[in-house]
């Protein structure tokens, strides 16, 4: 019980890494990763995800048991989901991040157990808020949204990758 709670409380701490790519960083960076598949990881800190290039999954790990401990529901498909936490510093029961990875189009009701900053590097996703607004996300989009929103969640492609940046308000 106690590993279990300890494993929802990393999951449930969740969202989005910084995203730099080609074009599209800041003043002075340089694109060193030409030819490498989807990210790059150094020693420093830095992780730079290439937006429409899918990141090597080889050192996620499988959360799909762990859906109902991050707020969701499924209602439709059997979605694999599978994630890699980004470091320094090491998540925590407060904040963590990293990349985020779907196999499988679903249909989850996700009601959010934590403050989520993301982006889109593969894949396309379909988000319905609860007043009904319909918003689809594609590579380099990204999205906000506050602990205890609730959003209906589609995936539209057989792949999904995000960055994210979650905050777990205690």
């Amino acid at each position: 019980m106690k590993f279990q709670k300890s494993i929802s409380r990393i999951a449930i701490s969740m969202a989005s890494a910084l995203i730099l790519y080609s074009g599209h960083g800041w003043a002075g960076t340089t694109d060193m990763t030409e030819g490498v598949q989807g990210s790059n990881t150094s020693n420093t800190g830095v992780m730079i995800y290439k937006m429409g290039r899918i990141v090597d999954d080889s050192d996620f790990v499988d959360v799909t048991s762990q859906i109902p401990a991050l707020g969701g529901t499924v209602l439709k498909g059997n979605p694999t989901i599978k994630m890699r936490f980004d470091a320094p510093p090491p998540p925590d029961d407060t904040t963590v991040h990293g990349v985020f990875e779907q196999i499988g189009q679903a249909r989850i009701r996700i009601v959010f157990p934590f403050d989520e900053h993301m982006q889109v590097i593969h894949g396309v996703l379909k988000i319905t808020d609860s007043a009904g607004t319909i918003t689809y996300l594609t590579p380099g989009d990204s999205y906000f949204i506050a602990q205890g929103s609730e959003v209906l969640w589609e995936t539209l492609t057989p792949l999904f990758q995000k960055s994210f940046h979650d905050y777990t308000h205690h």
